[in-house]
């Protein structure tokens, strides 16, 4: 552990803000969902206690740099642009998913999102990634429209975008579409992305940091341990759990 961290005895962890379940704010407790219970966990194995605060993502890389923050827990995969700055540990899986108006009135599919708009999140992957691949895919290649990305602040406004029309649908974290389903059913339909392959979220400190063996070493503890899947029970999300074999530090 690095000792100016045990020292002190905290940790600052940051987070992304309007990500439910993942991430989110709860009047009550502050920091809450899967991903604040998972860092809680994680600083507790290292003896501790956890500062969390909840950010837009795309503040999330500065706050590290500018040793703001301590560590990201985010739901976060790992791309060539953030591993040039940072050392991500696998933590969790991930994907996108796509919503659409509750009976799919368009009878959409993620092959007809062309010349359409579509919502995502600001600095996500699904912004930076996988909407411009599946563009190329779907649109570019084939001399269709392209598809309208409509940048949104957080995960949470991106759902919100849907609701009130602003945009034809939406792409954001699967759990986070999951969880508004149940919430709000009656709103959104989900359509199957067999194409968009499940990913791996990181725990993310600056590159070459000395917080990076002890998190390695944490997340094995973790992993072994009842607590790690009864708080993706919890959450409704046993399906992301992250396999035993897939610890480790993430390459693009």
């Amino acid at each position: 552990m690095p000792e100016e961290l045990t020292d002190k005895g905290q940790i600052n962890i940051v987070g992304t803000q309007g990500s439910p379940p993942t991430s989110f704010s709860n009047p009550a407790i502050g920091s809450d969902g899967l991903n604040a219970d998972l860092a809680r966990a994680i600083a507790s194995i290292m003896g501790l206690e956890a500062n969390i605060t909840l950010i837009p993502t795309d503040g999330i890389v500065p706050g590290l740099q500018s040793n703001k923050y301590d560590l990201a827990v985010a739901s976060m995969s790992p791309s060539s642009e953030r591993l040039e700055v940072l050392d991500m540990v696998a933590f969790t899986k991930g994907g996108s998913a796509i919503g659409v108006p509750e009976g799919n009135p368009r009878d959409l599919t993620p092959q007809k999102l062309c010349g359409l708009r579509v919502g995502v999140p600001r600095a996500s992957f699904q912004s930076t990634h996988r909407l411009p691949e599946l563009n190329e895919e779907e649109c570019s290649s084939k001399n269709r429209p392209s598809i309208r990305a409509v940048t949104l602040p957080d995960q949470g406004q991106t759902l919100l975008s849907l609701t009130t029309n602003r945009v034809e649908a939406i792409m954001v974290d699967g759990p986070v579409l999951s969880y508004a389903l149940k919430k709000q059913g009656e709103n959104l339909d989900v359509l199957k992305d067999d194409s968009n392959p499940m990913s791996t979220g990181g725990l993310s400190v600056t590159k070459g940091s000395t917080l990076t063996p002890a998190l390695l070493k944490a997340m094995e503890v973790l992993r072994d341990s009842p607590e790690y899947e009864q708080i993706y029970k919890k959450w409704g999300m046993p399906e992301y759990a992250l396999p035993h074999d897939e610890l480790g530090e993430l390459e693009e």
